[in-house]
């Protein structure tokens, strides 16, 4: 009997252990990923505001949709939109000084995750500063092992 005991506390122990080790991986491989997942949105911003829509596009799915308040735009038109966006205030002499990303959160959920962020934008507008924050989400798929941004949405933090 205390033979039978002594075997069940080892195989207790060796199940803790082994399910210890799953949660140190998982909690590694969780970490990987969303910085991974926050350095491609950093990127992603970068390059949006060097006008960089081949970058961006091969960061964003097929399947793309953004949602704003007034529609749901696709990949195409969403690239299009950044365009304009950007041209628009180049010509109505409005300049991007920085931008940083903060508070990002990663939820990952095996092959798609969830990436929210704000970014804080420091601009001049004919000479004045301007400051923006926007909260986003934006949400990720692993295909073949590469993320790709399948839906996006912004609001601006008042």
């Amino acid at each position: 009997m205390k033979q039978l005991v002594a075997l069940l506390v080892i195989v207790c122990v060796g199940c803790s252990s082994s399910e210890n080790d799953k949660l140190v991986l998982v909690k590694n491989s969780t970490e990987k990923i969303s910085e991974e997942l926050l350095a491609l949105e950093r990127k992603w911003l970068e390059a949006e505001f060097k006008l960089d829509t081949a970058y961006i596009s091969t960061l964003i799915d097929s399947t793309f949709i953004s949602v704003s308040g007034k529609h749901i735009s696709t990949k195409q038109e969403e690239l299009d939109g950044m365009c304009r966006n950007i041209s628009s205030m180049r010509s109505d002499n409005i300049f991007l000084d920085s931008l940083k990303l903060e508070d990002g959160q990663v939820n990952v959920y095996e092959n798609t995750a969830v990436v929210t962020f704000i970014v804080h934008t420091y601009k001049k507008d004919k000479g004045q500063p301007i400051e923006k924050r926007t909260r986003f989400y934006d949400v990720w798929v692993n295909r073949n092992g590469k993320w790709r941004a399948v839906a996006a949405q912004g609001t601006v933090v008042e």
